[in-house]
């Protein structure tokens, strides 16, 4: 090969090299270009999700100060403790109709302890599962009256809040709280708090969050 055809070869040589080159800067440009574009695609998309959801909150009716939104955690804790309560009382009052003396007996001149029923001599209390009683109680009072603001998804003002417990579960919370309550928890209206059974679904809640619990850190196990 003379130094003609050297010069030409190395020529042509240089301007593949240069071609490839270019080649490879539109390549990493378009990427580039690509990258950018998908970029401002996602944006734009969350941005219109964003006021997407900014418009459908301005649609809805503002939440009043005075209803409770059943998926914050204070109303989530406190069904989860109201729950815990109807299961004690589905417990201990089975317990204390049939062994009644358990709560309150008859304390009679001889000595001996009988029903409260027909009783001649003094009638006693257990006083701490008394005041456990009462406590609880209220604590029912209580919830009974916030059913009335309890705000769900389907109920959303205080009108449809209220229509759907007294069409519902009020009368039975009302016969299992307010007579003991108000009388003093006496032994004589102790069965009345057999009406909570009406609550027997809920009991599931607690299962709920206990295997809600665990799936999660096994997802994060994982």
């Amino acid at each position: 090969m003379n130094p003609d055809e050297k010069k030409q070869h190395i020529k042509q040589l240089w301007n593949k090299a240069r071609r490839y080159n270019n080649k490879l800067r539109f390549q990493a440009r378009l990427q580039k270009m690509t990258e950018s574009n998908l970029k401002e695609m996602m944006i734009d998309d969350i941005n219109e999700e964003a006021e997407e959801e900014a418009s459908h909150t301005e649609s809805q009716p503002k939440l009043k100060w005075y209803l409770i939104d059943r998926d914050r955690t204070f109303c989530k804790v406190w069904n989860f403790m109201i729950t815990m309560l109807i299961i004690y009382s589905l417990v201990v009052s089975p317990y204390v109709v049939v062994f009644p003396t358990v709560y309150e007996w008859c304390d009679n001149k001889d000595g001996i302890d009988k029903e409260s029923e027909g009783c001649t001599g003094t009638i006693k209390w257990n006083e701490t599962l008394r005041k456990i009683e009462l406590a609880f109680d209220i604590i029912f009072f209580i919830e009974i009256l916030l059913n009335f603001v309890k705000r769900s998804r389907a109920y959303q003002n205080i009108n449809q809040i209220a229509n759907n417990y007294l069409l519902g579960h009020f009368i039975f919370d009302v016969i299992a709280t307010l007579p003991c309550l108000l009388m003093g928890e006496t032994i004589d209206y102790y069965t009345l708090k057999f009406f909570r059974i009406i609550h027997v679904p809920r009991l599931t809640q607690p299962l709920q969050v206990i295997l809600g619990c665990a799936l999660q850190k096994y997802s994060k196990k994982r």
